[in-house]
């Protein structure tokens, strides 16, 4: 709701207060903000626009002096990488899907732990079984 606020007014205000860069992100590929990735850095007490590469309609991005990251619009999600190590950081996305994943695993290995011990239960009871039959 505050688009186009995010664009002009904050964006002067950041630039008045020194903010280094500024980012802004709209998930809708630009319906809410002017585009769906852009940014700006300040150059002598001006805000200078980032260039914003873009590869096919689904994924664009600029690189973040300040972060030392590529900042990256990929098909409505934001998303960053690393030059460096050539990875993109994890996001809190990435990082939900990795435990619930975990806890599926947890699940599955108890429910197998369940399993081998009911049967070595019923292994157990029928070698007392055995014992008493002789």
């Amino acid at each position: 709701t505050t688009g186009r606020v995010d664009y002009t007014e904050k964006r002067i205000d950041y630039e008045r207060y020194g903010i280094p860069e500024y980012w802004r992100f709209d998930a809708t590929g630009g319906d809410y903000h002017d585009v769906a990735l852009a940014g700006d850095m300040l150059v002598d007490g001006r805000y200078e626009a980032i260039d914003i590469e873009w590869e096919g309609a689904g994924f664009c991005w600029g690189y973040s002096e300040e972060l030392g990251l590529y900042v990256c619009w990929d098909a409505g999600k934001l998303r960053w990488h690393d030059p460096r190590t050539g990875i993109y950081l994890r996001t809190f996305d990435d990082e939900a899907d990795r435990a619930d994943r975990a806890e599926e695993r947890a699940e599955r290995e108890s429910a197998r732990a369940d399993r081998a011990e009911a049967e070595l239960r019923r292994l157990r009871e029928r070698l007392e079984r055995l014992g008493d039959d002789e």
